[in-house]
């Protein structure tokens, strides 16, 4: 099993209000956003994101609100093979070049203000940004892909 950072690419059909286990309230517009996570443990990757994707695990992450929402669909993911901890880096790269949704998903990374991320452009333009951005980290990376994007009807770039 592969460990390292995964990047979610979760599609959101609609709006959405998530209140957390503590009391916190994300509104969160329909578009595409791009969560970073790390799984470092003997069950990798795989493992996190396989639960990620289960609507019956009890909400824990702020990601699990979101992708336990009605309109919210995970279309893919990046895998980083590392064993280095590169969460908080890959989630400062993102910020710059993507919209930071404060405070979601961060809340054990004190050098950054998110984990999560909108495009606010077109999707392609935005996939293809987040696939030269973490090629240049000299990891492995690979995509995988669990659904075809819906959103205004584009089509997926090829990866």
């Amino acid at each position: 099993m592969a460990v390292g950072v995964y990047v979610l690419i979760v599609e959101l059909l609609g709006d959405a209000v998530l209140k957390t286990r503590g009391g916190r309230v994300f509104e969160l517009q329909p578009g595409i956003y791009f969560y970073v996570g790390s799984a470092m443990g003997p069950r990798g990757v795989e493992a996190r994101v396989k639960r990620h994707l289960s609507r019956k695990n009890k909400l824990f992450w702020h990601i699990d609100y979101l992708t336990s929402h009605p309109a919210a669909r995970v279309v893919g993911y990046y895998v980083v093979e590392t064993e280095e901890h590169l969460e908080s880096a890959v989630a400062s790269l993102l910020s710059e070049l993507f919209n930071p949704v404060p405070g979601f998903g961060a809340s054990d990374d004190p050098s950054n203000k998110t984990h999560l991320f909108k495009c606010e452009e077109g999707v392609e333009a935005c996939l293809s940004r987040l696939r030269d951005a973490l090629g240049d980290l000299g990891c492995k990376v690979k995509f995988k892909r669990i659904a075809k994007l819906r959103f205004d009807n584009v089509s997926e770039s090829k990866s």
